[in-house]
């Protein structure tokens, strides 16, 4: 079984009270760089990389427009801005311990009055949230009612989620510049209150921010990174002629949560498809390739399986994989391109003999499985050249492409870059599993 819990989890979740996990200088560089005055975020995953905070509502209304916001300024000496509603604040905010001072706008209820006086509503204390005097406030109901008292006494609560928004844009000095924003419901309230700001898609400053992990985001990785490998090799060496693909999925699913995280995908074999019934049979080669995630950090790693005895060239495709992984895993540095990569990875299967086709893709992991900023291809995603740069986590899948070998090869490991070089965020010293 893979290990629980620890203390360590708990450090990682005071530090998330204390701070966002956002690398903050790197995003004021990245600002600077592109020229703009802040960031207005929606998008939970945004939102929570900057605050540490993902709204709960987001978690049971997918799909629905976002009723919390994130904000932060080119000038280090501003604190973020949370813009959410009044009851969210009091009924799952607060109870997250967070200490990070933040600027924080409430509102009452969603919607986009686009009214012109900007004005704090009186709030009737029997409103919601009542004291019944019947007996003592619980330590919970205690906390929830002086931190949102502090709250408002601060900037007072607005009528509506729009109003709100204009508020703390101007608060903070948005009101004006170039801004990035993430959301079409940001720019609809921005035009209704005809807001003199520049309004600018932030998908390329966010994809720069989150290439260069902070501490702590290096820290979750790691966490994650450890407890995904080791929910892999689990499932892996417990597999057996007649297990099905679903049932190795569900194994997978418990021990990542077993081991405290969640899982996003398993795929055996190329077979990705939650409806696959296959099963695994004697003498079968093929890899596992698991994806799960820790306080939505990801960690990502594949291995190659023999079930028995494999065939000569089911063996000799997993010695090529493992073989191409080695040559590039000592030559990682800052400085490298992801074209540099995918050069080293061939001309080392051609120099080793090896007359396979191994497909090296190269992709940064982090808050998503592939995490980095991108061209745009009229609305589509067009991945980048990217340079190795320190802090940056790295993996290089490097699955055989060929068929007709009787079984599929993949490794696939997650890498910090360093100053020199690069080291892996688990443990990486198993490659290939036969059971």
């Amino acid at each position: 079984m893979t290990e629980p819990r620890t203390e360590y989890d708990a450090s990682l979740d005071r530090q998330l009270r204390a701070q966002g996990p956002m690398n903050l200088a790197r995003a004021y560089e990245t600002l600077e760089r592109l020229q703009l005055d802040g960031l207005i975020l929606a998008e939970p995953v945004n939102v929570f990389h900057l605050l540490g905070y993902w709204p709960q509502i987001a978690l049971t209304r997918a799909g629905q427009p976002p009723t919390t916001f994130a904000l932060l300024t080119r000038d280090p000496r501003q604190a973020p801005g949370l813009v959410t509603s009044r009851f969210i604040y009091y009924y799952t905010y607060v109870d997250g311990g967070f200490e990070r001072d933040l600027q924080v706008h409430l509102y009452l209820e969603p919607g986009d009055a686009a009214e012109p006086d900007d004005v704090a509503i009186r709030i009737d204390p029997l409103m919601e949230f009542a004291n019944a005097e019947r007996a003592p406030l619980s330590d919970i109901e205690r906390r929830r009612r002086q931190k949102l008292d502090a709250a408002q006494s601060l900037h007072g609560t607005r009528k509506d989620a729009g109003t709100a928004l204009m508020r703390a844009l101007r608060a903070m000095g948005l009101h004006t510049g170039r801004v990035g924003y993430d959301h079409p419901l940001i720019a609809a309230i921005c035009e209704r209150h005809q807001l003199a700001t520049t309004l600018v898609p932030a998908d390329a400053a966010l994809g720069w921010i989150r290439l260069v992990k902070s501490p702590l985001e290096l820290q979750l990785m790691r966490r994650a990174a450890s407890a995904n490998a080791a929910a892999v090799n689990q499932v892996a060496r417990e597999i057996r002629a007649g297990a099905t693909y679903a049932e190795l999925r569900d194994a997978f699913a418990r021990a990542a949560a077993d081991a405290g995280n969640r899982s996003v995908f398993f795929t055996i074999d190329r077979v990705s498809s939650e409806l696959s019934d296959q099963k695994i049979t004697d003498g079968q080669t093929f890899f596992v390739d698991g994806v799960s995630h820790h306080r939505h950090y990801h960690g990502d790693y594949a291995r190659t399986v023999f079930v028995g005895e494999p065939l000569p060239p089911a063996r000799r495709a997993a010695e090529a994989v493992l073989h191409a992984w080695h040559a590039i895993r000592e030559r990682l540095r800052p400085g490298l391109r992801y074209s540099d990569i995918v050069s080293i990875g061939n001309e080392a299967v051609k120099s080793g003999g090896y007359d396979v086709r191994v497909g090296f893709g190269p992709h940064s992991v982090g808050l998503a499985h592939t995490d980095e900023p991108g061209s745009d291809a009229q609305g589509f995603h067009r991945k980048l050249d990217l340079e190795l740069c320190e802090n940056m986590v790295l993996s290089v899948d490097c699955p055989i492409m060929n068929t007709g070998l009787g079984g599929s090869a993949h490794v696939e490991d997650l890498m910090r870059i360093t100053k020199d070089g690069a080291e892996p965020l688990h443990d990486a010293s198993v490659g290939v599993i036969t059971v």
